[in-house]
């Protein structure tokens, strides 16, 4: 299935994530924040992982090449549906 021409999604590359950033889904849905960065802004490469939490707390892990960050927000490569059924360690 081909994205829309509106659509400008970056290439997977290193993402600096800030504690309490808003984390959108692919679909356009805050489903969490960025949690527990160390030293309150933290570049990390594809492979590296970050902590979100959603309103509940529930912690989930997030590789750096699932996500883009663009407008002051983190960007996920994935629908809320799919974020929502992760368990909070991904496999690799």
């Amino acid at each position: 299935m081909a994205q829309s021409s509106s659509t400008n999604v970056p290439a997977v590359g290193p993402v600096t994530v800030r504690n309490d950033m808003p984390v959108i889904s692919s679909d356009g849905v805050e489903v969490a924040r960025a949690a527990h960065i160390t030293g309150g802004e933290k570049t990390f490469e594809p492979d590296e992982m970050f902590f979100t939490a959603d309103r509940y707390y529930n912690l989930r892990r997030m590789y750096g090449r699932e996500a883009y960050v663009a407008g002051g927000a983190v960007h996920l490569r994935m629908t809320a549906a799919q974020f929502r059924a992760r368990h909070q360690n991904p496999d690799q």
